[in-house]
């Protein structure tokens, strides 16, 4: 069973990168290549899959486990002042990279809003407690999610590559797909040991937003 379950996971995992990146080629034939377009169109993705996801897991009665069981006054005070935190990194960092021009906003709202929610709520919401039914260790369900998030980097190869060679990089491909992929291990291995401890991807979206403000 788990070992259908690891596999399952994987086809999921595959099939959103897979069907991503055909969306976007698809989108490309009726508008210009650019990194602008590439972020607009993979926002615009993240937000689809994140509104099927949580429908899909909805309706099968899969939890998510995305807000925290706040019992006590001090904690709701703590949530409530760390995203203040992070939503003023959000919101200033526009100022610290030459204005507010569309170049700039967009990959922010990618990289600390939109990419945050999308893929926490795949990783450490439905991914997690799938395996969490198989596994009464939970430190082993942050391993095999941890793997598997790093492994998922692999499938951005098509982002990387468009902004490489608009950059007119022709060589280095495969060092920077290698370091997408240990980008990926360390962040997971972090924004895991959150959600290993709290036990919500509320916590880890905040997380994750704030370290991509300075690892974009």
């Amino acid at each position: 069973m788990e070992v259908y379950l690891l596999l399952k996971i994987i086809s999921i995992l595959s099939g959103i990168q897979a069907i991503r990146i055909i969306m976007k080629e698809i989108f490309f034939q009726f508008i210009r290549r650019s990194a602008l377009n590439n972020d607009l169109i993979t926002i615009f993705q993240m937000i689809l899959f994140t509104v099927i996801i949580f429908v899909i897991c909805k309706k099968r009665n899969i939890s998510l486990s995305i807000f925290p069981d706040i019992q006590s006054k001090s904690n709701k005070i703590g949530y409530f002042i760390i995203t203040v935190i992070v939503l003023f990194f959000i919101i200033s960092t526009p100022v610290f990279n030459a204005g507010l021009s569309y170049e700039v906003i967009i990959p922010i709202i990618l990289s600390t809003i939109a990419t945050p929610i999308f893929e926490e709520l795949i990783f450490r919401g439905y991914v997690w407690n799938e395996f969490k039914h198989y596994h009464t260790n939970e430190f082993t369900v942050y391993i095999i999610t941890t793997l598997l998030f790093a492994i998922w980097h692999l499938g951005y190869a098509d982002s990387i590559w468009l902004k490489m060679t608009l950059m007119g990089y022709t060589t280095g491909f495969l060092f920077a797909m290698f370091m997408k992929v240990i980008t990926g291990l360390c962040f997971g291995i972090i924004i895991g040991l959150v959600r290993y401890k709290l036990k919500n991807c509320y916590a880890t979206m905040l997380l994750h937003s704030f370290m991509n403000i300075f690892g974009r």
